[in-house]
């Protein structure tokens, strides 16, 4: 039952169901849930060694909220570990047919939301792909940080793709990923990653600052 109400409440607050800044209340949760406060408590303190809420002796538990430093310090780590995972993956991709068919496939789905501007399809297939970088380079430990980075990024990423033309140039940058894979080139792929991801950083600082205005 923990784990349940683990899972569904860290969706929530990853895809924004309960935005930055919101109190999660014990007493609410526990009644919602049909449970005593006690495992509630113990899913908030998950919660929060994960990075996604906070806890203060007055306030409780609060959803995080994410500031430009955040991005600035998560994005220098994304930016290297993410080169440094799509370096293993290279020959493993490259040479599997089916693996490369498959973010082959993954690039066509997202150009297809990106032209129907439908930011949530796009956002879900993105994440699909590097996931899929992720679980093919070998590295069960790179993988696990990655996913927990992603935690922490991902519902601040969505609106950062409503940026004019956030999406097309993103299709653009991920072609280049994808050719670099195909050409077996390791630091073609580390260099393209790099650009996307910094390109990306850039495009969520600005729009905390439009949001901060």
């Amino acid at each position: 039952m923990i784990d349940r109400i683990y899972s569904e409440l860290r969706q929530q607050i990853v895809n924004r169901s309960i935005p930055p800044g919101a109190k999660l209340s014990e007493t609410q949760l526990s009644k919602k849930w049909g449970v005593s406060r006690t495992p509630i408590r113990e899913v908030l303190r998950r919660l929060e060694s994960e990075g996604l809420v906070n806890s203060s002796p007055h306030r409780g538990f609060i959803v995080n909220s994410i500031s430009i430093e955040d991005v600035d310090h998560i994005y220098t780590i994304k930016i290297s570990l993410e080169g440094l995972a799509g370096r293993l993956a290279t020959p493993i991709i490259s040479k599997d047919p089916q693996k490369m068919k498959a973010i082959q496939n993954l690039i066509r789905e997202m150009e297809t939301h990106s032209k129907r501007m439908d930011v949530k399809a796009y956002s879900k297939k993105n994440l699909q792909f590097h996931i899929s970088i992720w679980n093919w380079c070998g590295n069960p430990w790179l993988t696990k940080i990655l996913n927990h980075l992603s935690s922490q990024l991902n519902r601040f990423i969505v609106s950062a793709l409503h940026v004019p033309n956030r999406m097309e140039r993103s299709v653009k940058e991920h072609r280049k990923i994808v050719e670099a894979f195909r050409m077996g080139d390791a630091r073609a792929v580390e260099k393209a990653l790099g650009a996307h991801f910094k390109r990306a950083s850039e495009d969520l600082k600005n729009e905390l600052i439009k949001k901060s205005e």
